[in-house]
């Protein structure tokens, strides 16, 4: 089964002022460490809250359609993510790279 990267990329869609607050009490907790592409998902953003990712790690079946059920997988996931907090959102994309076609350079 195939591996796949996926960003999650969006812009909170005008929060209200309880939402911005918990946004922001969140926002300082996060640090380098936390940019990374789990199972679970990876929410981060900046304190200007204007826009946010999302970073999760994905295996799927392989197959012709694999990249395409990733890719809706993870914006599935982002979705539950923000709905669950009351995060208003908008304008998703998506992308992603298959860990199985990177090719490692040796020297």
């Amino acid at each position: 089964m195939p591996t796949y990267r996926v960003l999650v990329r969006g812009k909170f869609d005008r929060p209200t002022e309880a939402v911005r607050a918990t946004l922001l009490a969140n926002a300082g907790t996060a640090d380098l460490a936390d940019l990374v592409f789990s199972e679970t998902g990876t929410l981060a953003y900046s304190r200007h809250l204007g826009g946010f990712s999302y970073r999760v790690a994905l295996e799927v079946a392989a197959g012709e359609d694999a990249t395409q059920r990733a890719h809706d997988q993870a914006e599935l996931m982002a979705m539950e993510l923000l709905e669950g907090e009351n995060y208003p959102y908008r304008d998703l994309t998506v992308s992603s790279t298959c860990m199985d076609d990177v090719k490692v350079n040796r020297r």
